[in-house]
């Protein structure tokens, strides 16, 4: 018998699934066989999000998660919900120093997650659900480009594991992924500045795709990953350990 994970009959939540490691994820639910629904900010991303998937079609709504009426509408639209992923996130490489910049970013990517996984949490327990929130390599290294990124994703580790602990009681896992160099519209900058630099520096020697995170998505929210949570699952090939 084949050891494989399905996700028939739940329905997750991919907030900034839209395009790259959201997008990768939310294909990887639906070949898992749940319903999925991707969002993202402005209208433009979503006339270029393929809703259309080899496993199926993916629904996609617009949401600011910055915007507490924004987040209040699409939970309004949803009647049932199993799997959150809190992946929409954005950087300012270069200008975070800036204190509105900074205060912008942690806004987004840890302001946003509090804010979608609260407003989620009512739905998780009636379905004994889980968050995955996506972290990143700069949970742990310091950028020095990025102060804000970094802040807001070294914060999200520590979100994980407080919402684990003080929602368990609700039976809501919390875990998070924290992606290494992945080659996506967001690194393209990093790829034509330090590819090369990076991939010396990788024990796998390659960057990622974003399907490499999407395995680990899958995982998370499944009942194969029923004892975890509060963890973070690093995917990196290696680039933290060298």
């Amino acid at each position: 018998m084949a050891y494989t994970i399905d996700l028939t009959g739940k329905i997750a939540l991919v907030t900034g699934g839209a395009s790259g490691i959201g997008y990768a994820i939310a294909e990887g639910f639906k070949e898992a066989g749940a319903e999925v629904i991707v969002t993202a900010k402005s209208e433009e991303s979503l006339e270029k999000c393929n809703e259309k998937t080899k496993f199926g079609i993916i629904k996609k709504y617009k949401l600011d998660v910055t915007n507490d009426i924004s987040i209040e509408k699409i939970f309004d639209e949803i009647d049932d919900l199993h799997i959150l992923v809190n992946n929409a996130g954005i950087v300012k490489r270069g200008l975070e120093y800036r204190i509105e910049h900074f205060a912008d970013v942690i806004n987004t990517n840890l302001m946003g997650v509090m804010r979608m996984s609260h407003e989620a949490l009512p739905k998780l327990a009636l379905t004994h659900g889980n968050i995955i929130n996506i972290a990143s390599m700069f949970s742990f290294f310091g950028s020095p480009m990025s102060p804000g990124y970094t802040a807001s994703k070294t914060g999200l580790v520590g979100l994980t594991k407080s919402l684990a602990n003080g929602w368990s009681q609700y039976h809501v896992r919390v875990n998070a992924i924290a992606p290494g160099y992945i080659e996506t519209k967001l690194t393209k900058p990093l790829q034509e500045e330090e590819r090369e630099k990076i991939t010396n520096r990788t024990a796998m020697k390659k960057w990622g795709v974003p399907e490499d995170i999407a395995g680990a998505a899958v995982y998370l929210a499944s009942d194969r990953a029923s004892y975890t949570t509060g963890t973070t699952i690093t995917v990196d090939g290696g680039y933290s350990i060298t």
